[in-house]
């Protein structure tokens, strides 16, 4: 129940968000782009900069965020880009440089269409597992 009370808490937070966006209709495609930066549980990066998977003194706690469905994002610089797919395919990944192709809307929006993260000896696929959340 508590995951159910989470999940409407997001969502009615993040659809008037989506909707508010100058040049989002219905059925629209978005520019294709690829992302780099570092991914991030936006709950946590939102209300107190959390850009790691480890918060203060809780350990894996945006895997853990990710994991119960809070949306992920992806961070370059100072500009967030909201991943709208289901956050648990992106929680072994929190604090990690990702790369991220898709359709962007309204300049922050992004609908990942195939994603990887980027390790020292290369980049390797996340597979993208679900439907995408709009």
């Amino acid at each position: 129940m508590k995951k159910l009370w989470m999940f409407l808490a997001v969502l009615g937070f993040w659809v008037p968000f989506a909707y508010a966006h100058e040049g989002m209709e219905m059925g629209s495609k978005g520019k294709t782009v690829t992302i780099t930066g570092t991914l991030v549980d936006i709950n946590c990066y939102l209300k107190d900069g959390h850009t790691t998977d480890d918060h203060d003194s809780m350990k894996k706690c945006g895997r853990d965020c990710l994991r119960d469905g809070l949306p992920a994002g992806i961070l370059v610089e100072k500009k967030l880009y909201v991943l709208i797919f289901p956050g648990p395919v992106f929680s072994d990944y929190v604090g990690k440089t990702v790369e991220v192709t898709g359709d962007l809307h309204a300049e922050d929006i992004l609908i990942p269409e195939k994603a990887s993260v980027v390790e020292k000896d290369g980049k390797k696929t996340i597979k993208l597992k679900g439907k995408v959340m709009m």
